[in-house]
């Protein structure tokens, strides 16, 4: 399913609230129109003791088949990248997201959201 405008402008929002320390409300309508039956997933990853876990189930169903990591840094409380394999001419190629936010669970949340906004699509429901 390819993300229409309206929801890139949705997807940025969310982004932009995870990254400042926010959360994505499951029951929200907006979240729920952004991420079908996976909006839980994004709350539990936003706001609860198991972020990491949903975190990690979220970017899963969010972009199934992509790599992803996170962790803290010496800078960063919180870093993540999604990346998916292309394989294409002799070398590959591949495409990156990247996200930091206050914490590991929420970094790869915003990865996620950028991955979305910038490769337009979204398997979802």
């Amino acid at each position: 399913m390819t993300i229409a405008t309206m929801d890139k402008a949705t997807l940025r929002q969310f982004r932009d609230s995870v990254s400042a320390g926010g959360y994505i409300g499951g029951a929200d309508d907006v979240a729920i129109a952004a991420f079908g039956a996976h909006a839980m997933l994004a709350q539990n990853a936003t706001t609860g003791a198991h972020g990491i876990d949903a975190a990690v189930a979220f970017t899963q169903a969010m972009l199934p088949g992509w790599y992803w990591r996170c962790g803290r840094t010496l800078l960063d409380d919180g870093a993540a990248h999604v990346y998916r394999l292309k394989l294409r001419g002799p070398g590959g190629m591949y495409d990156l997201a990247a996200g930091l936010a206050p914490t590991p669970a929420k970094a790869l949340v915003v990865a996620v959201l950028s991955a979305l906004i910038e490769f337009g699509e979204a398997p979802h429901g």
